[in-house]
């Protein structure tokens, strides 16, 4: 490890700094995280480029760059109040299994929010879905507020930009609406191989996936309730689904 690095204006800490800014990373296709728990995540997939750090980390493999910072270099290049010690730069994930391995599927069809983005690609983690599939125009996979919420699951599922069209033939396409007609969930039949397809949070999915849709189906609720948050109604289908 190096001297400890206490100046803000340091080469690899701006260099760092720049990626919370989503068009460097995707010029150099790297993105910024912190915590202990996602460093761990992040070493198992072989991914860390760079560790910045005020404490100390044994073991780690020697091809890592580590560099020992002060707590004011590493509050600039945190995004929370408490970094856990640990903020480093990772390579952009690129996906582990084929398109032929994927039986289930979450796609998420402009969704806005980073925090529900986040919230339910830890969630389809844990239902064990193949893949988390954006539409283009949906929020950035790399958001800071997104990896916060993710709690590291971001390294467990494959998490990608595409269309829904190519999966229309190996897969049936649920499509969650509140529009009518639409089949009631607890009526939804059970598939080996699907997609489930939720929309954004105020104005529902596209009219090319409800096009694409083998099935229309939405939560019946309370008449005095419209809708509820996307991340709420993923969790109730893939609990249904599984």
């Amino acid at each position: 490890m190096n001297l400890i690095i206490t100046s803000k204006n340091n080469a690899k800490v701006k260099d760092a700094c720049a990626l919370k800014r989503k068009k460097v990373r995707l010029e150099k296709n790297l993105f910024l995280m912190e915590g202990i728990k996602n460093l761990d995540m992040a070493l198992l997939y072989g991914r860390v480029k760079i560790i910045f750090t005020t404490i100390d980390l044994p073991f780690l493999n020697p091809e890592i760059e580590v560099h020992r910072v002060s707590d004011a270099v590493l509050d600039k290049l945190a995004f929370s109040k408490n970094p856990e010690g640990v903020v480093f730069v990772v390579a952009m994930l690129e996906p582990r299994k084929s398109k032929a391995e994927y039986h289930k599927i979450l796609f998420l069809d402009g969704v806005n929010d980073p925090g529900n983005l986040g919230t339910m690609i830890r969630t389809a983690t844990a239902f064990n879905y193949d893949a988390v599939i954006l539409a283009k125009g949906s929020v950035d996979i790399y958001n800071e507020k997104v990896l916060a919420a993710t709690k590291g699951s971001l390294f467990l599922i494959d998490t990608f930009y595409d269309d829904l069209s190519p999966y229309k033939k190996s897969h049936k396409i649920i499509v969650s609406t509140i529009e009518q007609p639409a089949t009631p969930l607890k009526d939804l039949p059970k598939f080996d191989d699907f997609v489930l397809v939720l929309g954004n949070e105020s104005h529902g999915v596209s009219e090319g996936s409800l096009l694409l849709a083998d099935v229309r189906v939405n939560i019946p609720l309370n008449p005095a309730v419209d809708s509820l948050n996307v991340a709420a109604a993923t969790s109730i289908f893939m609990h249904y689904l599984q």
